[in-house]
């Protein structure tokens, strides 16, 4: 069996996509990290686990820490799967060009909400925030 990451949602057993849903809207899909061979994650819930995945745009095999063995695919693999969709998405997006072009539209206020939501959120935009603005007083 392999897994398409473009439609993984029809080939998991719907229970366990739905839960992995769940986990990563809960942002609880961590560390997730391209590799040569395809991807790696961390996922927090009640107890940590570990996710590998073999390949990009088709997963070949996975692996997961947990003790899951009702079927081929956990909660776990199944958010992560989630995660490494989004970010396939989020690469496209920002090579093409789109992402600039969101942002060339976008009104100043809501570039201020965004901005402000990741200064709170991410230590290297709250950096470079306070070096850039910092001269301006």
């Amino acid at each position: 069996m392999s897994i398409h990451i473009d439609r993984f949602e029809e080939e998991v057993h719907f229970l366990m996509a739905e839960r992995g849903k769940e986990y990563y809207d809960a942002h609880q899909v961590l560390l997730l990290k391209q590799t040569q061979d395809g991807w790696t994650a961390v996922i927090e819930g009640n107890e940590t686990y570990q996710v590998l995945l073999e390949g990009h745009d088709v997963i070949t095999q996975w692996h997961c820490t947990c003790p899951f063995e009702h079927g081929p695919v956990c909660k776990h693999v199944a958010a992560v799967l989630y995660a490494v969709r989004d970010e396939i998405q989020i690469n496209r997006a920002s090579a093409s060009g789109e992402i600039d072009r969101w942002i060339d539209d976008a009104d100043a206020d809501e570039l201020r909400r965004l901005l402000k939501m990741e200064v709170r959120m991410n230590e290297t935009v709250r950096n470079s925030v306070y070096r850039e603005l910092k001269s301006r007083e």
